[in-house]
């Protein structure tokens, strides 16, 4: 089943926008925000960069990934899940001879 929600150890693409310092020029980039990581995340130019980095990771942790475009709006959009479903194990039986 795909999930309806992002959780917390899940891995997020954000889209921010940063100053760049010498020329005050505003610029859009993606952070790839995911648990225990020091910083918000990593920043990449291009979406596409951002998602693969984010699907990478995602498969890496078994956890899904999701796109925000604007956090504090907390609509995100799921691009990728690999969240093993809890099954339960089917013993074997043979039959008797």
């Amino acid at each position: 089943m795909t999930p309806t929600h992002k959780r917390h150890d899940d891995i997020v693409v954000q889209r921010r926008f940063a100053e760049h310092a010498p020329t005050h020029m505003v610029t859009q980039v993606y952070a790839v925000t995911f648990p225990g990581h020091t910083d918000r995340g990593v920043e990449q130019v291009t979406y596409a960069d951002a998602e693969r980095i984010a699907l990478a990771r995602a498969e890496q942790d078994a956890v899904s990934a999701w796109y925000e475009e604007t956090p504090n709006n907390h609509k995100a959009v799921l691009i990728g899940d690999f969240r093993v479903a809890l099954r339960p194990a089917v013993a074997s039986v043979e039959p008797s001879s």
